[in-house]
């Protein structure tokens, strides 16, 4: 396994891997690395002839310094686990050299995907996600670049911005890995204490509740997300961030249950902030 922190030998060796015509297949992390990063990287090499991960803790995407500067760093686990699942080249570069101080900041942001969920929560956040998968994409070339969709508005707002500026690539989501008891695998799941790890199970038990009651006949919008909320409020340590309904490829909020949606949550555990989605089809 390659890794590698320098921009000009990054581009040297993916213009060897271009010469031979090999495909290449991108997985942008922060790192602290678990077993959801690593299906990210079995499509990568189910689809891809060489498959890059990064791993880069992005200053700007993070509203809160306090979170910043808690996100777990675990880069020497991170490497052996890469090399373990035959990543071929890890991009690990420097604050520094993602964003040298002689350059002029820039903005990308596309407002009607930006608008709710963690767009609304977060000002600032998908901005800076923007600026550093943009950045990225141009320094890895990928023809495939895969993303988890447990944060789905981030895959939703990547695949507008290769579609809108024409990026030759595709981004292609992959399913959200589950712990036993259906909590989704996260990088923060390590911060949470033994009782809020408990408390975090109300997640996956919440988004089996809003299915049953669907089922049951509910068709009221209102009234199913605050029987939700009421049943995530249980959770002493639990606060409600959002649980949004929106439809699924715009995210903007529904006003009925009907067809497709998606049933999107933030919560704070304690101090750890969690989230989740499902997509509902909802029976006609």
């Amino acid at each position: 396994m390659i890794v590698i922190s320098d921009i000009l030998e990054l581009k040297k060796q993916i213009g060897e891997w271009k010469r031979e015509g090999l495909s290449i297949g991108f997985c942008p992390t922060m790192g602290s690395l678990h077993a959801g990063h690593m299906d990210l990287v079995e499509t990568s090499k189910n689809e891809t002839d060489k498959t890059i991960m990064s791993i880069f803790v992005n200053p700007t995407q993070f509203n809160d310094p306090k979170d910043f500067a808690q996100y777990p760093i675990k880069t020497d686990d991170d490497l052996r686990l890469c090399e373990e699942k035959g990543v071929d080249l890890v991009f690990l570069p420097e604050v520094k050299t993602m964003y040298p101080e002689t350059k002029t900041p820039i903005s990308l942001s596309i407002p009607e995907l930006q608008k709710h969920l963690c767009g609304r929560t977060r000002p600032g956040h998908f901005e800076g996600v923007l600026q550093i998968v943009s950045k990225l994409f141009h320094l890895t070339e990928p023809n495939k670049t895969f993303f988890g969709l447990k944060d789905y508005q981030q895959y939703r707002v990547i695949s507008a911005m290769v579609e809108n500026l024409n990026f030759p690539l595709e981004v292609i989501g992959v399913p959200t890995r589950r712990e036993k008891d259906g909590l989704a695998m996260s990088s923060r799941n390590v911060r949470l204490s033994e009782k809020d790890r408990e408390t975090a199970s109300l997640i996956p038990r919440m988004f089996a509740l809003a299915k049953k009651t669907i089922l049951g006949g509910e068709k009221d919008i209102r009234l199913w997300k605050e029987i939700l909320r009421d049943f995530l409020l249980t959770g002493s340590s639990l606060r409600i961030d959002y649980l949004e309904v929106v439809d699924p490829i715009h995210l903007q909020p529904k006003e009925r249950l009907e067809g497709e949606v998606l049933l999107a949550i933030a919560v704070f555990v304690g101090e750890v902030r969690l989230i989740d989605n499902q997509i509902i089809t909802i029976p006609s």
